[in-house]
Formats: C-alpha cells, sequence, structure tokens
C-alpha cells in the first residue's frame, strides 16, 4: 500500500506540474524584407530555458507560469527584444537592424573596427551609394567625386578604358602613383598589361569586377591606416568587401538595366560654306586674290553645295545591356552569395565595344564552434574593342575634325572615300574606315580566387591563414588593312600576356579587455607572395586578303617572347589601444623584402603611430551631448615605401636577344645597382570628427603632409662604363593639402527626407628635388624643381598685333627666333581640387538622388585644336583641313582685338607665317562642374510585391554626364591622351589629342527580390 500512494503522488506531482506549463510559439521575421529569420535565439528571461527558431524563423518554447513570463529575442546584426507573454500563446516578433552596431563597424587593414575608434584618416562608400550609378562599366567610375582626397579621372570615353586614380597626389616620377586594390584581402593587379596601348586607350583590370558584387569600398589615405600593407600602400589602398551569405532564408535578387548613350559635346567644325569663304579670306591676305578657292572647293554661295559633318560618320548612338542575378543565404553552419553578371556596352564611337561576363561564389563554413573554413571565387571574361584614338595622327577622332566638309565619308556605291581625292591634306586616312575596318580587340579572361582557414586558439586568440590566386591572361589582336593611306600591304600583330599572383598570408589576432576601462588589440603576421608574367608578340606583313588576317597568312613575320617575375616576403604588427573608449593609441609596422631591390637594400621597414581623443566621451562633453553626438581629434605620422618599379631595375641583366653574324648572343642591358633602394613617403595627418543633432549632421576635416624622397630615377653615369644610366635613388615630392566633408539630414518630415552629403579637398603638388631639373619629359612636358608634376612646357602666346593681325609669340631668349629654346613652364594637368555634392530625396516610396562632380585648378593642352585651328599652309596647292567655327572670329582691320589672328596660308618659313606653334595659345582651363548623375527611384510597396511571390521590387530611371559647366573647348575636360604606362600618368597629365570624349547616358532599371 505504501508503493502504491508513493506512486500515485509521484503521477499527481508530474500532472500538476504540466498544468502549469503553456507552450508558445511563433514567427520571428525580419523588418527588412518580412522573411523568416532561422537561428534566432528564444530565451526566457530569468531562466535557462530557450530555443532557436527553425529556417523559416519559427520557434515553441514550454515555460512555466506565463502570465509572468518575459521573453527576449535576440540575434547577430538585429537589435534585442523583451516581450512579456501575458498569457499569450502566440507571440510573432519582427526584429530591427541594430543600426548602431552597423554603423559603428568599418573595415580596416586585415580586419575590422569601430568606427568610434579609429585613428587615421579613412573613407567608407557603402554599396547603395554604387547602386546609385548602375551604369558606370567599373566601380572606379561609380566612385567619383565620392569622397574626399580621392581624384578619379576617365581618360578616354572609350568603353572599359583604363582610369587615373590617385590618393593625396602624385608621389612618384617613375614608379606607380596608383593606389593598391585589395578584394576581400586579397591585392589585385591593377596594371594595365595591354600591348596596344601606344595610341589607343588602354584597358582597365578592374573593369573585371562585377560592381553589384560589391558591399563596401574602404579608402585608406593616411600612412597610419595603411602601413599595415608596406611597400603595397604607398599610394593608398582601396578595400573593396564583396557581399556574402547570411543566416536565414534564401533571398534571390535578380536586376535588368538597359540605356543609351551619345557624345555629350562635339567641338563645332565648320561648314562648307563657312570654310571657303574662310579659305577665300587667306587667300586675299596671300596676294591671291578674291574668290580664289571657289573654282577647287566651290562656290559658298551654291545652294547645291555640298556639306558633310564627319562627326555623323564615326559617332552614333549606343546601347547599353546589364543583367545581374544572386542568391545569398544560409544558416548557422553555413552561409552563401552566388552571383552572375552580364554586361555589354556598346560605345558612342563606331567600332568600340566592351562586353563582361562575370560569376561569383563566397562561402563561409562553420567546422566547429572554433574552426571556420571560407572560399572566395570570381571568374569573368571582358572584350574589348577599341580604336585609334589618342596621340595617333590616324586617330578616328582627329581625322574626323580635319575632313574636308565637301567630301562624303562614302560615296554612292557604298565604298569609302579617299580623303586625298578632295580637298585639305590634314585628314591622312578616312576616319569611318579607321573606325571599321582597322581591327585593335582584346580578351581578357581571369579567376581571382583565395580560401582561408580560422581557429580560435582560446578566448581573444584567432589564428587565419588565407591564400589566393589572381590568374590573368590578355589575348590581343590588331591588323591594319592593306589599301589605305597607313599601309600598302598590311600588318597584324598578335599578343599575349599571361600572369599568375599567388599570395599566402598567416595572421594571429589577440583582441581582450583589461578591466572595464582598457581594450587592446594585436595582430601579427607573415606574408609571402610571388608573381610570374609571359608574355609575347607576334608582327606580320604582307596579308593575302583583308578577310584574313591571323599572323599564320602574313607573308613576313617576327616575334618576341620573354617572361618576368618578382616576389615580397613581408612581417606586419599592429597594436590599438582604447582606454575608456577616450583616448585611443594605434602603431603598426612592416617589413618587406622585395625582389626588385639591390643586394644592400632588399628589406624596408615602414612604421606608422596614430593617436585619437574622443572628446565626447569625456563627462565634461554630459552638459552639451544633446548638441555634440560625437567630437574626436586624430592625429598620425609614419612612412611608406613604393616598390611599383620594373622588376630586374637593379641588377646586372643581360639581354639575350642579341645575335652576332648569324649566331645567338648576349649583350650587357642593364648596369647593376646593389643599393637601389625604396622610394619612401611621409606623411602626416590631422583631422578632425564631428557630429552634431544625434548624428544628423557630420563633418569632418584632414590636414595632410606627404614626402616622398629617394625616387626611383635614371641616372646619368660616365659613357666610359658603357651605359648611358642607371636607375638609382634621388629626388623629392612633397604633397600638401586639406579635405572637407559634410553629411546633413536637412530633413526628417514624416515620409519626406532630404540628405545632403558634400566633399571636398585642395591640394598642392610640387617638385622638391630631381636629378635632372629642367628635364623635357615627352614634347610638351617638363620636369623643374619648385613646380608641380605633369607641368606642360609651351611657348607663350601674347595675343594677336592689332595692327598686323599677325601672331605674337614671347621671345624668351631674345634671340630674334620663336623655337623649342622658348618654351616655359606654363601649368600643370594635375588637378589641385576637387570635390563634389550629392542631394538625396524621399517620399514615401520615391527616392531622387542629384548628384555634381567638381574639379579645377588644372591646365588642359588642346592639341586637337592645333590641328582644326591652325591655318597652316598649302602643299601641293591643298589647304590644311576643316577649321572650327572659332577661327571664324579673326583679326580683319586695324584696330581689332581678338586672340584669332588673320587667316593665311603662306609656308611656315614666311616671315608672316600665321603657322601656329605649340603654345599657350591651345592652353585651356581644365575646371568643371558637372552634373554627374541623376536617379529617381520607385520602390514598390511590400504589400503589393507580396502578392506576387516578391520580396521588394524597385523601378529607376536614370542620367548621367547630364551637363558639364566648363570653359574647354575640346570634347569633355575629363581627358587625356597619356594613360599608357605608370610614368605616363604621373608626368604627361593634360594632354588631349584626338581623345574621345564622355558619353551622356539615359537608363532604366528594375530590380526584384524574392
Amino acid at each position: 500500500m505504501k508503493k502504491i500512494f508513493t506512486g500515485m503522488l509521484l503521477m499527481l506531482g508530474v500532472l500538476t506540474n504540466s498544468l502549469a506549463q503553456s507552450t508558445i510559439s511563433g514567427t520571428v521575421i525580419s523588418s527588412e524584407d518580412n522573411a523568416g529569420i532561422p537561428g534566432v535565439n528564444v530565451q526566457l528571461k530569468g531562466a535557462n530555458v530557450g530555443t532557436i527558431t527553425d529556417i523559416d524563423g519559427a520557434y515553441q518554447l514550454k515555460v512555466d507560469s506565463p502570465d509572468q513570463a518575459t521573453l527576449i529575442f535576440s540575434f547577430i546584426g538585429m537589435a534585442t527584444q523583451e516581450v512579456n507573454v501575458n498569457g499569450r500563446s502566440v507571440i510573432d516578433i519582427t526584429l530591427e537592424p541594430d543600426a548602431q552596431e552597423l554603423e559603428e563597424i568599418v573595415v580596416v587593414g586585415y580586419g575590422t573596427q569601430k568606427k568610434s575608434s579609429v585613428t587615421s584618416s579613412i573613407s567608407t562608400v557603402d554599396a547603395e551609394v554604387l547602386a546609385n550609378v548602375p551604369g558606370a562599366y567599373s566601380f572606379e567610375s561609380a566612385l567619383q567625386g565620392q569622397t574626399p582626397g580621392l581624384n578619379i579621372s576617365s581618360g578616354s570615353g572609350t568603353p572599359g578604358a583604363a582610369i587615373n586614380i590617385n590618393i593625396r597626389g602624385v608621389t612618384s616620377i617613375g614608379a606607380s602613383s596608383q593606389p593598391l586594390f585589395v578584394v576581400d584581402g586579397v591585392p589585385m593587379v591593377s596594371r594595365n598589361n595591354s600591348a596596344l596601348n601606344s595610341n589607343i586607350a588602354p584597358v582597365n583590370p578592374m573593369a573585371d569586377i562585377n560592381t553589384n558584387d560589391i558591399e563596401s569600398v574602404t579608402v585608406l589615405k593616411d600612412a597610419a591606416a595603411s602601413a599595415i600593407y608596406g611597400s603595397r600602400g604607398a599610394n593608398g589602398v582601396i578595400l573593396i568587401t564583396t557581399k556574402r551569405g547570411q543566416v536565414g532564408k534564401t533571398k534571390f535578387n535578380a536586376g535588368y538595366y538597359t540605356g543609351i548613350s551619345q557624345i555629350s559635346n562635339t567641338p563645332e567644325l565648320m561648314s562648307s560654306k563657312q570654310w571657303i569663304e574662310f579659305m577665300n579670306v587667306a587667300a586675299v591676305n596671300d596676294g591671291l586674290g578674291e574668290n580664289y578657292w571657289n573654282s577647287t572647293l566651290g562656290d559658298p554661295n551654291d545652294p547645291n553645295l555640298p556639306n558633310y559633318n564627319a562627326y555623323d560618320y564615326i559617332f552614333r548612338t549606343g546601347i547599353t545591356h546589364n543583367a545581374d542575378i544572386s542568391m545569398q543565404g544560409g544558416n548557422e553552419k553555413t552561409k552563401f552569395f552566388f552571383s552572375g553578371n552580364y554586361y555589354n556596352q556598346e560605345g558612342i564611337q563606331v567600332g568600340t565595344n566592351f562586353e563582361r561576363m562575370t560569376a561569383r561564389m563566397n562561402l563561409d563554413h562553420s567546422v566547429s564552434d572554433k574552426v571556420g573554413i571560407g572560399t572566395n571565387v570570381m571568374v569573368s571574361r571582358t572584350n574589348h574593342e577599341r580604336t585609334i584614338n589618342e596621340n595617333d595622327e590616324y586617330g578616328v577622332v582627329i581625322n574626323a575634325q580635319a575632313w574636308d566638309p565637301t567630301a562624303p565619308l562614302k560615296d554612292e556605291n557604298g565604298a569609302y572615300t579617299d580623303p586625298f581625292s578632295y580637298n585639305g591634306w590634314w585628314a591622312l586616312e578616312n576616319p569611318l574606315y579607321i573606325a571599321e575596318q582597322y581591327i585593335n580587340d582584346g580578351t581578357t579572361d581571369r579567376v581571382l580566387a583565395s580560401t582561408y582557414l580560422t581557429v580560435d586558439i582560446i578566448k581573444g586568440l584567432t589564428f587565419k591563414s588565407m591564400w589566393s590566386v589572381d590568374a590573368s591572361g590578355l589575348t590581343e589582336e590588331s591588323f591594319t588593312p592593306a589599301g589605305g593611306k597607313e599601309t600598302a600591304v598590311g600588318e597584324g600583330i598578335y599578343a599575349t600576356y599571361d600572369q599568375t599572383t599567388w599570395l599566402g598570408e598567416n595572421t594571429l589576432t589577440y583582441d581582450t579587455h583589461l578591466g572595464a576601462d582598457h581594450h587592446l588589440n594585436v595582430i601579427g603576421g607573415y606574408t609571402l607572395q610571388q608573381s610570374r608574367a609571359e608574355f609575347s608578340e607576334i608582327t606580320g606583313n604582307g596579308f593575302p586578303s583583308n578577310r584574313i588576317i591571323k599572323i599564320s597568312s602574313a607573308a613576313n613575320t617576327t616575334g618576341s617572347s620573354d617572361e618576368t617575375s618578382y616576389g615580397f616576403q613581408s612581417f606586419l604588427g599592429r597594436v590599438n589601444y582604447d582606454y575608456k573608449g577616450r583616448y585611443l593609441v594605434s602603431g603598426s609596422v612592416r617589413a618587406d623584402g622585395s625582389s626588385r631591390f639591390g643586394a644592400n637594400k632588399k628589406y624596408g621597414v615602414f612604421p606608422s603611430v596614430s593617436v585619437g581623443w574622443q572628446i565626447s566621451n569625456e563627462g565634461f562633453m554630459d552638459e552639451i551631448v544633446d548638441v555634440v553626438s560625437n567630437l574626436k581629434l586624430r592625429a598620425s605620422y609614419g612612412t611608406i615605401g613604393n616598390a611599383e618599379i620594373g622588376n630586374f631595375r637593379w641588377r646586372g641583366v643581360y639581354n639575350l636577344s642579341s645575335p652576332y653574324n648569324g649566331n645567338g648572343g648576349s649583350s650587357p642591358d642593364v648596369l647593376e645597382n646593389p643599393d637601389l633602394s625604396w622610394e619612401k613617403t611621409t606623411q602626416l595627418n590631422v583631422g578632425l570628427d564631428l557630429g552634431l543633432f544625434d548624428g544628423r549632421f557630420s563633418f569632418t576635416a584632414d590636414y595632410f603632409i606627404k614626402d616622398t624622397e629617394d625616387l626611383l630615377l635614371e641616372t646619368d653615369v660616365p659613357g666610359a662604363t658603357g651605359f648611358a644610366s642607371v636607375t638609382s635613388n634621388f629626388g623629392g615630392i612633397k604633397n600638401t593639402g586639406y579635405e572637407l566633408s559634410a553629411n546633413a539630414d536637412v530633413v526628417r518630415a514624416g515620409d519626406f527626407t532630404w540628405n545632403v552629403n558634400v566633399n571636398f579637398t585642395q591640394l598642392k603638388n610640387e617638385v622638391i628635388d630631381v636629378v635632372n631639373d629642367g628635364q623635357v619629359v615627352s614634347r610638351n612636358f617638363v620636369i623643374q624643381e619648385g613646380k608641380p608634376l605633369s607641368q606642360l612646357f609651351l611657348i607663350e602666346y601674347l595675343g594677336v598685333d592689332p595692327l598686323t593681325g599677325d601672331a605674337v609669340f614671347e621671345d624668351i631668349n631674345s634671340d630674334g627666333l620663336i623655337n623649342l629654346d622658348d618654351r616655359q613652364a606654363v601649368g600643370s594637368g594635375i588637378p589641385t581640387r576637387f570635390g563634389g555634392l550629392n542631394n538625396s530625396f524621399s517620399f514615401k516610396g520615391f527616392t531622387l538622388d542629384v548628384f555634381f562632380q567638381y574639379s579645377g585648378g588644372n591646365k588642359i593642352f588642346n592639341q586637337s585644336r592645333h590641328a582644326y585651328e591652325n591655318y597652316g599652309s598649302l602643299q601641293s596647292g591643298i589647304p590644311y583641313g576643316n577649321q572650327s567655327v572659332n577661327s571664324l572670329d579673326y583679326w580683319q582691320q586695324p584696330g581689332d582685338i581678338t586672340n584669332i589672328p588673320r587667316p593665311s596660308l603662306t609656308s611656315p618659313n614666311d616671315t608672316d607665317a600665321q603657322w601656329q606653334r605649340f603654345s599657350t595659345q591651345y592652353l585651356e582651363d581644365g575646371e568643371f562642374v558637372r552634373l554627374k548623375n541623376v536617379k529617381l527611384t520607385y520602390n514598390f510597396p511590400s504589400n503589393w510585391v507580396s502578392k506576387i511571390g516578391l520580396t521588394s521590387a524597385r523601378l529607376y530611371v536614370q542620367g548621367r554626364n547630364l551637363k558639364t559647366w566648363t570653359k574647354y573647348l575640346g570634347f569633355d575636360p575629363e581627358v587625356s591622351a597619356n594613360m599608357s604606362s605608370q610614368g605616363d600618368l604621373n608626368t604627361l597629365q593634360g594632354e588631349d589629342f584626338g581623345t574621345l570624349g564622355q558619353a551622356r547616358t539615359y537608363s532604366i532599371g528594375i530590380n526584384v527580390g524574392f
């Protein structure tokens, strides 16, 4: 009986307990897309009872005393919620993003950091900003004007063309001044390796990246931010973080846009009537009588006088198509992101086109609570179709501008016309023939891949090992057809450039709090990198047909091939210390060893230190904390090296292609310099960060001084050595300036918001010391101490003599002759100030973004005007070519005040010649303000799109390069004919000869999520 009684009591207790418990269920969704969130922690407050949501965000939990219970819902990246049960059995929750957490974390070198703890100068651009410029073929062009200190210019309107980027100025003469690009921790090769770049816009290797894959871009500007990359970060670093998987329901996103592009501006040329009348005035001035050219060119008063505009033949409306699809999701164990992209841009000039296909896979997997692995893989193929233009007398654009306006470009049978069958000797070839029949094509295949392993050794101590490879192959084909003006036999080039760069990085990171007041983060690492390139070029001539262009069919061929390689071995370390969130100290050092430097100077050590004072966290700020939400002072100082030179500049290299008497041979080629070392850039930065009214207004200011010394230059050596020069360290460059940026939520009124973002940079570049002061580089540039780089070197044009109408030039050496000895420094092609202004207006589902870009302080030598505003001389009785309408404002009689001399076609050897020199007559101000981008977006309401099975839908229309305010008379002030090499980007900016201008683009697109 006792056992029976005891059993009954136990059963009663179990029954009583079960009756006291209740099951609570529900679903947790995200406010961003209304999708269920798996892996959310659901915890009973004050008890060790909890669960997590399933793949659909659903949960079940048994609790005692449901009337008094409180549930806590928490998830990484979301704001935690506490909910009183109050006897309910179903509780559905919507979690909001933790805005504070998201805003405070920024990507820095080898990790992330709270924004409030950053003591260096960095700028971050997120995916939303990049998404506002969907018409940009490359993410760099989408960054134009978006962040202070970053100067980006598109040298040509050719699709897929290289872009010039400088962070806080040009820091070198012979080495690269371009920044380091790091994609998900992998340094990316960004140098132009095209063999067809002497008179063609170079290709842009960074255009291989799909902009839609990018989550954020961080620009590391001062030494403290970029010194962790050592010599690779000498010119600043641009960190690109691509999108990754997230825990939750799998999200699909698809987008498509199409656009039309047209040339945004064309310098106006004379009509047939204007040109003949102008030539007749020249004939009168030259003593040839009135209406001299009527019998040759036609009667200007003839109503049937033919009139052709060559622009109508070479320019077209280009069509762009872009399609994107991505998939993103995962669980607590595995997260993934997959994407694919197809982009095709038909150029605004006949013969130009850019096509890209990319795919990406990013995977992250937690093997255990302590071990994680992952991989990032991008594959791409890009196809470039380009034409001759820059710095070439056979360029499409320049021949169109010199074309006889009385001549068609195709005859009545559809055949190309011969320019020499008409009038004018400057047009060397039919520009449409060049655009359609000259072939300059290239294809790049690229793989950018990395894999990583992370191990949490103990609390706060993490080991990470990452191995990556950047492998690319560029194949190019060029053909100049027989029968044209450039060659009678046909000439072809077949070139390849294959480069593989691998990198291994191993780092240890220790992050800990020492008590309540001290926070310490330490990182140390070892990296090893090697790059190897093989390249070849085969040229041929004498092809059987213009339709058969393979080199194997050429009658005569010559070929060459070579290879080159370099390696880096590096040790790095950084310490970040934070006391009470008020006093911040950071120090880093990197030791780089490079195969590019002499046996005595292989290693360079590059340290930096920075400090910060978070004044807004001080106790005395409590009284004004409602107004000042953030106030921080920053200062940094550090040194970085530059190793971006050729691979065999210090070695005693022999040329193995020196045959003699029919036998192979070798000869000395490069003089050895075992003491060749790094260029070194030392930078001081002082900055201020200010936030007001709970972040509604923010302001950042930085002042910097960058001193570069030990420039890598060619130094003359005695001829007895058998060499003319040797690469050595000598000279210095200084860049100083300041940066300002501000962001303001001007209006927050219900459904209407207005946000303004503005930035501005003022920069001064100066050559401090150089080996050959006054050295003329190229034809129109000079390197002079005390002057900026890319210093134009021209004859000074003094205007027109009002009595005679003759052009007057400054005879600087007073020898009575105007020649090259009278050239002088007249201004730099490098902008000294630049910035941007963006206004964003939102009302309910509509958003309007209006972005202006600004650049100025630079000069442009418009050499194209030297062609189509140069009266020239007669050759075999033929005039020079068509003229600009600007020439119509010419001197006509004594007393006239104008800058255009009297028309004349006399020989340049005559004393009264109007043959114009390379002078400041064609030097122009490069300043401009551009309405860069206008985009109107409509986000459809979620309750609408959910009815058709979508989570989001967005429609937008956009205009790009809509209007440019400038005094520049060429196609576009954002041009440069010299983009083919690293040295050209440093010393030859600001020249325009036959360069294709920027396009005006209108596009419409849609994005959907499901």
